[in-house]
């Protein structure tokens, strides 16, 4: 999947018109219909801001790689195993003390570590 047809993509599944889309980055409607016909590449700087304003990583954009990686995606993913890591670490830990299942301390860290990554999504999106 090319560019221009990744930004098409982004911008329809987001319901913002090419207008919309323009103003959010201060240029004019038919520099979105050129990048979305593949007749040109919009600057870095506006690169940055199309990744911004539809949560997706750069290099995504710009690979020729079929899916588009979101960054939300990215941080739960982070944030799962974090907390995954940190309850196999207590589990570990604790294992001689209380004698608790290392497993389920893996588990129970990576739900809420996924919880707390939704929580902050959440907050995100209220701003």
């Amino acid at each position: 999947m090319t560019f221009a047809e990744k930004l098409k993509h982004l911008r329809v599944k987001n319901e913002y018109s090419q207008e919309t889309l323009a103003q959010l980055l201060n240029v004019s409607r038919q520099a979105i219909t050129k990048w979305e016909n593949d007749n040109g590449m919009p600057d870095i700087e506006n690169l940055k801001a199309i990744a911004d304003i539809f949560g997706v990583t750069l290099d995504s954009l710009l690979r020729e790689e079929e899916n588009v990686e979101s960054t939300e995606k990215s941080f739960f993913v982070i944030m799962a195993l974090s907390g995954g890591v940190i309850g196999l670490v207590l589990g570990w830990l604790l294992r001689e003390i209380a004698g608790v299942n290392m497993g389920a301390w893996g588990i129970g860290g990576t739900i809420i570590g996924y919880a707390i990554g939704y929580m902050f999504l959440l907050l995100k999106r209220k701003k």
